[in-house]
């Protein structure tokens, strides 16, 4: 695999929590940026950085009080080094700490000031606190689920949808702004919504709504899962040469698609209930129709598949010894991707980072003695 990266030389000062921006900035050092990542002083020296393990992979933890002068002349001096700022506070919460974009750009030109929220940085709904949930319900994606699986009653999903939308959406707009930098040769604020995120990979099912479809027309954007005799498929027919594979794989060919779509389905449907998973599957592969065999995470997760595109990454963990996440999913032919080191302890990097910073061990020692910083990487702190 090529050792160069794509985003290296970019530092990132990452001061997220939660989903959204420790995904978009996991995604940043996984391309080779740097990332320091502003972490609260801990009760205990052995607390992660906020966010998840594998969404933290690649990045230094430095912990700052932000409530305290020292840490946030510390925070500018690190404001100083970094190409771009990454933040998913309340609208407010920056500015307050006199660490907002506006208090930034003008020393500061070529800055990208990325800006994760639920309702977006301006606005009547800004003052909105909001978690991937709220923009589930207010967004539509709830309503969608239900109408898609025919149920009485909403339900929440299993996974923050909201969430990993606008990690990749700030993710590509820091991007796009680092390009546009190397044209204007200045920076500009990247503002990113869970509502807006969420809105936006419905857009095929709200193209019918926009268009003046009303709820009693509206149909679910769906393909069913057939039951075979031990698990579960989906088949998207598609059109007629694609019946023609679907048939002859299932053991039918020569059979007519129907003109009705409910009646092709059903059709189909029966022929998966003839078949295990497995041998469904295989006559479908050796027919080249598009199916998909239904899994449990677990057995996702170990699918040779993702195995053979480098998908699973493992690297060293200061708790567990080692641990193994999900990697970005983009490929490239000459760079390389995926994060080098593991997930840091809150602080773990204080020492070095407060060193490239001009700090001696003296000063570092009186920093955390008066409670500015902490040294996650010292249990006896």
């Amino acid at each position: 695999m090529n050792g160069r990266r794509i985003l290296e030389g970019v530092n990132v000062l990452d001061f997220t929590r939660v989903i959204a921006g420790p995904y978009c900035t996991r995604m940043l050092a996984d391309m080779g940026a740097n990332v320091f990542k502003i972490d609260a002083i801990p009760e205990s020296p052995t607390t992660r950085t906020s966010g998840s393990a594998g969404n933290n992979m690649g990045k230094r933890s430095i912990t700052l009080d932000l409530k305290h002068p020292e840490g946030i002349k510390i925070a500018h001096e690190l404001v100083a080094l970094a190409d771009v700022v990454v933040e998913n506070f309340s609208p407010g919460v920056m500015d307050r700490l006199g660490l907002g974009y506006d208090d930034l750009k003008a020393d500061h030109h070529r800055l990208v000031f990325a800006s994760i929220s639920g309702f977006g940085q301006s606005g009547t709904y800004a003052h909105r606190r909001a978690y991937g949930a709220t923009a589930h319900a207010e967004a539509g994606w709830v309503w969608v689920q239900q109408q898609a699986a025919g149920a009485g009653e909403p339900f929440a999903p299993g996974i923050t949808i909201a969430d990993m939308a606008a990690g990749l959406s700030c993710f590509s707009g820091i991007l796009a702004a680092l390009y546009d930098r190397e044209n204007t040769g200045q920076g500009q604020r990247v503002d990113v919504s869970l509502m807006d995120a969420q809105l936006s990979i419905l857009n095929e099912v709200a193209a019918a709504p926009l268009s003046g479809v009303g709820v009693d027309d509206w149909k679910p954007f769906r393909h069913p899962l057939h039951v075979a005799k031990d698990g579960h498929l989906t088949i998207n027919i598609g059109g007629a040469r694609n019946w023609e594979r679907i048939a002859e794989g299932l053991g039918h060919s020569g059979v007519t698609m129907p003109e009705s779509p409910d009646e092709a389905n059903a059709l189909v449907g029966a022929w998966v209930r003839e078949h295990t998973a497995a041998d469904a599957a295989a006559g479908l592969e050796a027919a080249g129709a598009p199916y998909g065999v239904s899994k449990s995470m677990p057995d996702a997760v170990d699918h040779p598949y993702f195995a053979e595109r480098g998908m699973i990454v493992e690297t060293e963990d200061p708790l567990d010894g080692s641990l193994r996440a999900i990697n970005t999913p983009i490929v490239f032919s000459g760079a390389g991707r995926g994060a080098t080191f593991g997930p840091p302890l809150a602080g773990q990097h204080t020492r070095p980072i407060l060193g490239e910073l001009g700090r001696t061990e003296a000063e570092i020692d009186a920093l955390i003695a008066a409670e500015v910083t902490s040294d996650g990487a010292d249990p006896d702190v």
